[in-house]
């Protein structure tokens, strides 16, 4: 079945006849705006369609001032894995090299100094399983203004980004790789300003947050 392209920024169906592939060039009859044909195709991986059916892990709200929050939780099958390894490897290493000296009760700094790089990696090890089950990624719109969080509870980063009418959003490779393959994630370009995130999520949460945005710029 050949692929239906759509203008990115009103979303539109492009005719065939419209699109320039050797010029990398799509026009919109709808709109009347010209856009590159590599992102006309990005953004055909994504359908509005999604929505009416949003992914497991995925809650919607809206506000009363027309805002939407996106909150996207699911537990990593890979907690199966760092749970128990977390506790036999940074629980033995710590007890080898910290709890036997709060045992003696007495101090060895070369042994301290030794065990360092074990308890940073407990750290990190811990962290991650934390946000394996606590974590989020909170994406609101409102007006024009949207932003990402990522984090545990108020603890975690804020990224802001613009959308409106003008604003594309397709999907793009990234440096994340998993088994040596870019991983995509979701571009929201704005004034020719481009926002990138979302690379480590599930493709299916991709694609609705992805949709979400496309379909808040076409109303903004």
């Amino acid at each position: 079945m050949q692929t239906q392209f759509k203008c990115p920024l009103c979303r539109a169906v492009i005719a065939a006849a419209d699109v320039n592939v050797a010029t990398d060039l799509a026009l919109c009859r709808s709109c009347g705006r010209t856009s590159s044909f590599a992102t006309v195709s990005a953004a055909a991986e994504i359908s509005t369609d999604i929505l009416s059916a949003p992914p497991r892990g995925i809650k919607v709200e809206n506000d009363f001032r027309g805002g939407s929050v996106i909150t996207y939780r699911k537990l990593s099958p890979a907690l199966l894995f760092l749970i128990p390894f977390t506790a036999v490897w940074s629980g033995g290493s710590m007890w080898g090299i910290y709890g036997t000296q709060l045992k003696k009760g007495a101090f060895d700094l070369s042994q301290s100094l030794f065990g360092l790089p074990f308890l940073l990696g407990t750290v990190v090890l811990l962290s991650i399983i934390i946000f394996a089950i606590l974590g989020k990624w909170q994406i609101s719109m409102q007006q024009g203004e949207g932003s990402v969080f990522v984090g545990v509870g108020r603890l975690g980063w804020n990224r802001s980004f613009a959308y409106g009418r003008n604003t594309m959003v397709s999907m793009c490779a990234t440096t994340t790789r998993v088994n040596q393959i870019p991983q995509k994630g979701i571009m929201v370009r704005t004034d020719g300003k481009d926002f990138v995130f979302g690379a480590s999520l599930k493709e299916e949460a991709k694609q609705f947050i992805a949709a979400s945005i496309m379909k808040a710029a076409t109303e903004a």
